[in-house]
């Protein structure tokens, strides 16, 4: 007797379960790779903290990040305006017939210091009498403790020294110098000449061209981490590491012009920033929080 046929059973479901389990995991792998590899989302914030006419230049942020002094053009003379980053209106800090350039605060944020009529001035930040500190040809700055201020003098650059004596660091080809600025350690300062950044120690030696020398521009910052600079050029911010191998980076897109940055130990960036209403004459200042490196 031959025995009974056993009913075919089809290899339909089973195949499809293999494939359902290799489906599954291979989306496992995916998303954990994606975690591993994910870079943190970027949220910036752009906040305008001026709206007057004209142009708003040279912000400088209290290193408190309460509040940022800029040059605007009053009377027919650039005058010395501090603004609260949390809000509120712009105030005029000088008013006298001169000039006045690139504002820089004291580390305790209580004053400033800025350059008018042939020399390095102080005032306090609330408004009130400056007080002269030494003669130069153009703006200064300012290290982190407050004590030694480098300022360029004709033919060189020069510290002033807490006990007022005026120590120059390096001779100097050409006058033309500016955006004088404090290395984070206090062992160099940075500057312009010829859109170009020079970096020198102040213990003296020749100074040398920062990263991205191929770069012509118009101011920069120091990052507060000592990582590298932040550079305005062309209109647009970017940043060039120190560390060899990472590349520079570019921080801003767009239309708009953004020029003279300066950046709190926070991290708090202030620029100012044109091209709102077509007109170069006119820029205001802008804060950025939030933004990397």
């Amino acid at each position: 007797m031959s025995q009974p046929e056993m009913p075919h059973r089809s290899r339909v479901p089973w195949a499809l379960a293999v494939t359902v389990g290799l489906c599954s995991g291979l989306a496992g792998y995916v998303i954990h790779a994606a975690r591993v590899n994910r870079i943190p989302k970027q949220i910036v914030t752009v906040k305008r903290l001026t709206d007057m006419p004209g142009a708003e230049e040279s912000p400088a942020i209290s290193p408190d990040g309460k509040a940022v002094a800029f040059v605007a053009l009053t009377g027919g003379r650039r005058q010395i305006w501090v603004v609260p980053t949390d809000g509120g209106a712009p105030r005029a800090i000088t008013n006298d017939d001169a000039d006045h350039y690139e504002p820089r605060w004291t580390p305790d944020s209580k004053g400033l210091i800025y350059f008018a009529s042939g020399a390095i001035r102080e005032t306090p930040a609330a408004g009130g009498e400056a007080r002269r500190l030494v003669d130069a040809v153009a703006s200064g700055d300012l290290n982190h403790d407050g004590r030694s201020l480098a300022f360029f003098r004709s033919g060189e650059l020069a510290i002033l020294t807490p006990d007022s004596v005026a120590r120059t660091i390096i001779k100097l080809s050409v006058d033309a110098c500016s955006n004088l600025r404090w290395a984070p350690d206090d062992k160099k300062v940075a500057y312009l000449q010829d859109g170009k950044i020079m970096v020198v120690s102040v213990f003296g030696g020749e100074p040398v061209r920062a990263p991205g020398s191929d770069l012509t521009v118009q101011g920069f910052t120091w990052a507060p981490d000592n990582s590298g600079l932040i550079v305005s050029t062309h209109g647009e911010l970017w940043f060039i590491p120190r560390m060899e191998g990472r590349t520079p980076s570019q921080l801003t897109f767009g239309e708009l012009s953004y020029e003279s940055p300066d950046i709190s130990p926070a991290g708090s960036l202030v620029v100012s920033r044109g091209g709102l209403s077509g007109q170069a004459s006119d820029s205001d200042i802008v804060m950025f929080s939030g933004l990397k490196w």
